[in-house]
């Protein structure tokens, strides 16, 4: 032990000694560090760990999937058959969630609640700390609350149990309060079971609206499961024929499923940070190269005089421990303020946000890192220290001739490595950067700019009374907006597009009158169902196509009316005038009354805008407005957005003070959709433009340490008549040498790989030419500029002094 503290003493004087480069070298490996400990932080709360609940190994998402292979709700029909037929599971249960407004002691807020089915507290394995759950059968206006809402809204009181609050103007009782945390699905404030009257889930196998979780029987597999389940797909379809418009069931851990969103951006990162950690600790092993060569007579002293190759070694060890842990302090230092900084922005829709922490293991992940790059960086500095007699080190280092050669050949490899990972890392921005621009200019169908748009929450109701309430004060506030001076149009929609967050089913032709009967009949396609106002298409920015868009001559007692997407209208109808069809779209909100289509409007991007868009059909506020509890209202102006947020927001609080609800920008809708593209995007490009500086900085050093080391040689080849040309020329072609080596394996490496990010591109393609030409021509650039200064430097040494 005190030999180690020894080495260490020397190994810091040492280093206070070369302070430049060692500083420089720990700030290197830090910023390897902190980018790696705080990915991985986020990794091992997303991807990695458990949830929260018992044997949560056994827990599994249940979905349908479509035809075209994308996952999507339940049907609740299908599910029941699921449930009573696959004897995988231990329990199963559905559930959906929504917004609602809460009123508690005359307040109303907006909250998320779940509605949800038998079981769905003992299939996650979690009880109440206070109260009790819903019972198997229970059918009551009861709810559990969470936590954060039990101290929020009630005040954490003792008494809670039994306290009545509105849940979408229904009086509901608090019978429990789940666990700190606690809150599947995901932002679930308080949750609520199926009633059989007010929410029963219906019977149709075509209205997809519900999630499934089930609890496999212990020691039972997910192919097990997954096998039982695609039996059951394919006697539906034989039992039901297109009545059944799923393709099959997918079932998919429930861990897994959560983090399905991101997480090929997450592994991407990962690999993001990989290639930096590499890149880190190569220029660090060349900076302490260069530290080496500088005291080569120093060791050679030491060896002549008696010390072991083990002891030097030993000291070489304890200057890269120095080094690693000081690079490890600050590393985990920078780690925290990196997480702090992802919590505070929301995290860009990253799931299980409330996990992601610099705990105990993410600090021993990055301590271990740290022992890792010092072991690694002091046996590379070994292997790259000078050979032979001390004696012979002690000529050479005397004469400042050859003292560097094997450096040379370490370091130049070295910088090889580290220019092919660059390259990696450029590639991949590169293709990153190309995707979001060709995201961006995909046409969601709509027009976000110069538009606020309102989003509105009032109690859902199956009373045809409270519902006409509603959007006559809906109606009311649009009227009021449409007043206002500079505004253009003002209009609404019950779901905006790329929010995901409406419902879509099956339609009929007209000649169906009876909801009962839908089974029993083909439908004429898939759609998204969506209620919308007269001036909605207008102020959306949207394209009337053919027809006529909602207006007075659509009144609530007449004729019940429908304007379709362009998709809806190609899926029923091919290529004939959808004008005038008569369509059932009842299934949707219990309506039964036709719709007669009066208008086209263009498509819009529902739900993703790499996923074509899905048909539509928009019903009218005033005629069906039993789904139109959430409404989104939008604005559009050629005021300033900060005027007309200012006006609209006089508005608000004169007409609907008491209803929930929040403003903005209607152009964030979009910056939401990209929010995750965007991220991955920021940050791999920060890893990108960090590697080509430690690379660039990486070769400078090699290419000023190769000009002092052939100080001798360009000194005689000058005396035997070489001009300044021919040695700017020796050296530029080292370095250029040594980046088109690096870049050509980087770009083979690249291309090996790029299948791997083909899933997450869209519009361009994995090896793509224009990306690949783009990284050539920058490393090289920077390589050229990089080797200039110490080329020029070559040229001026002066025979007299360099061979005296």
């Amino acid at each position: 032990m005190m030999g180690w503290l020894t080495d260490l003493k020397h190994a810091a004087r040492s280093l206070r000694a070369q302070a430049g480069t060692a500083l420089l070298a720990t700030f290197t490996l830090a910023i390897g560090l902190a980018a790696a400990t705080a990915i991985y932080a986020v990794i091992d709360a997303v991807l990695l760990r458990d949830l929260p609940y018992p044997h949560a190994e056994r827990l599994v998402q249940i979905r349908e999937r479509a035809e075209d292979g994308h996952d999507m709700a339940l049907a609740y029909p299908n599910y029941a058959d699921l449930s009573a037929t696959v004897d995988a599971f231990d329990a199963t249960a559905y559930y959906t969630d929504m917004g609602a407004p809460v009123t508690y002691a005359g307040n109303t807020q907006r909250h998320r609640y779940a509605l949800v089915g038998d079981n769905f507290f003992q299939v996650l394995g979690v009880a109440p700390v206070l109260g009790r759950s819903f019972s198997g059968d229970e059918r009551a206006r009861l709810a559990v609350i969470g936590f954060d809402l039990w101290q929020s809204r009630f005040g954490g009181r003792a008494d809670v149990l039994g306290q009545v609050f509105e849940i979408n103007g229904e009086t509901h009782s608090v019978i429990g309060v789940m666990p700190r945390g606690f809150a599947f699905p995901a932002q679930a404030a308080l949750w609520t079971p199926v009633l059989s009257v007010l929410d029963h889930p219906g019977n149709s196998r075509s209205a997809h609206n519900f999630d499934g979780i089930g609890r496999l029987h212990a020691g039972e597999g997910l192919a097990q499961a997954r096998l039982a389940a695609a039996a059951l797909a394919k006697r539906l379809h034989e039992q039901h024929g297109d009545d059944v418009d799923a393709a099959g069931f997918d079932l998919m851990p429930l861990r897994d499923a959560i983090a399905a969103p991101v997480r090929n951006a997450l592994l991407l990162l990962a690999a993001g940070t990989a290639f930096l950690l590499l890149i880190a600790m190569t220029n660090a092993t060349n900076l302490l190269l260069a530290v080496n060569v500088a005291r080569g007579r120093e060791l050679a002293v030491r060896s002549a005089l008696g010390a072991s190759r083990a002891r030097l070694a030993r000291q070489v060890f304890a200057e890269s421990l120095l080094i690693a842990g000081s690079a490890c302090v600050l590393g985990l230092t920078g780690a925290s303020l990196a997480i702090r900084l992802l919590l505070r922005s929301g995290g860009a829709g990253l799931p299980r946000l409330d996990d992601i922490a610099l705990d105990p293991a993410a600090i021993g992940m990055g301590i271990l890192l740290a022992l890792a790059m010092a072991g690694v960086v002091a046996l590379a500095v070994l292997l790259g220290s000078q050979r032979g007699t001390p004696n012979a080190s002690l000529r050479e280092s005397g004469r400042g001739l050859s003292a560097g050669k094997a450096q040379l050949r370490m370091r130049a490899t070295l910088l090889v490595g580290q220019t092919a990972l660059t390259t990696l890392l450029l590639f991949g921005a590169g293709l990153l950067t190309r995707n979001f621009v060709s995201l961006m200019s995909v046409d969601p169908g709509f027009d976000g700019s110069s538009a606020m748009r309102v989003e509105l929450i009032r109690p859902w109701s199956q009373d045809a009374a409270v519902a006409a309430e509603t959007a006559r004060r809906y109606q009311a506030l649009i009227d009021a907006f449409a007043s206002l001076p500079g505004v253009d149009a003002a209009g609404g929609v019950n779901a905006l597009p790329l929010t995901g967050s409406g419902a879509g089913g099956t339609f009929w032709d007209g000649s169906v009158t009876d909801l009962a009967s839908l089974d029993a009949v083909d439908g004429l396609g898939y759609a998204e169902f969506r209620i919308a106002t007269a001036d909605y298409f207008r102020a959306a920015g949207m394209r009337m196509l053919s027809g006529r868009g909602f207006d007075a001559r659509d009144r609530a007692d007449g004729e019940n009316v429908a304007v379709i997407s362009a998709a809806a209208a190609r899926t029923a109808w091919g290529n004939a005038d959808p004008i005038g069809k008569r369509i059932q779209f009842g299934n949707m909100d219990g309506d039964a009354r036709i719709l007669t289509v009066i208008g086209v409007v263009n498509d819009v991007h529902e739900h993703r805008l790499d996923r074509a868009p899905s048909g539509t059909i928009y019903l009218n506020l005033g005629q069906r407005p039993m789904a139109a509890s959430e409404f989104n209202i939008v604005v559009r102006s050629a005021l300033p957005l900060a005027a007309l947020e200012r006006e609209m927001r006089g508005q608000l609080q004169s007409l609907a003070g008491d209803i929930p609800h929040r403003l903005a920008p209607l152009a964030e809708v979009r910056t939401a959709a990209l929010a995750e593209r965007r991220l991955s995007l920021v940050l791999l490009g920060i890893f990108a433009g960090v590697a080509l500086l430690l690379a660039v900085g990486g070769l400078y050093g090699l290419m000023a340490f190769a000009v002092t080391q052939r100080g001798h040689e360009f000194a005689l080849r000058q005396v035997l008549g070489a001009t300044p040309a021919r040695i700017l020329g020796l050296v530029l072609h080292g370095g250029m040498a040594i980046a088109a080596i690096g870049v050509a394996s980087g770009l083979a490496l690249a291309w090996a790989s790029a299948r791997a990010l083909s899933g997450m591109l869209y519009g361009v393609p994995a090896g793509d030419l224009l990306v690949s030409i783009g990284v050539v021509v920058l490393l090289l650039a920077t390589t050229l500029l990089a080797c200039l200064l110490p080329a020029r430097r070559a040229c001026t040494v002066a025979p007299r002094e360099a061979l005296s």
